[in-house]
């Protein structure tokens, strides 16, 4: 199970969003900018910048599933300040 901290989390989404295919940057904005459209096509520049600009953590988890879309079971553990992902899901024993 990966755990990153959000610093070391920003730096790895960033660098995504750097290496992102044109058609990707149009929902990694939607995602960032949910109720702002874009002027024109964002940039991965502008939008890296924006990702280490600070996002919450929620928005680091968020934003994950759009950039590493293979990844599942992202979290962010606010005991230990982390984020987790490529976790093993675990249910939820039934009572009888």
């Amino acid at each position: 199970m990966p755990t990153l901290s959000t610093v070391d989390a920003t730096e790895l989404l960033a660098k995504g969003v750097e290496r992102a295919r044109p058609s990707e940057l149009a929902e990694i904005h939607s995602e960032l900018f949910p109720e702002r459209l874009a002027d024109g096509p964002p940039t991965a520049a502008d939008l890296a910048r924006h990702v280490r600009g600070g996002l919450e953590a929620e928005e680091l988890v968020d934003l994950w599933n759009v950039v590493f879309p293979a990844d599942r079971n992202v979290r962010y553990d606010e005991e230990d300040e982390k984020i987790h992902y490529n976790e093993e899901a675990f249910g939820y024993a039934e009572a009888d």
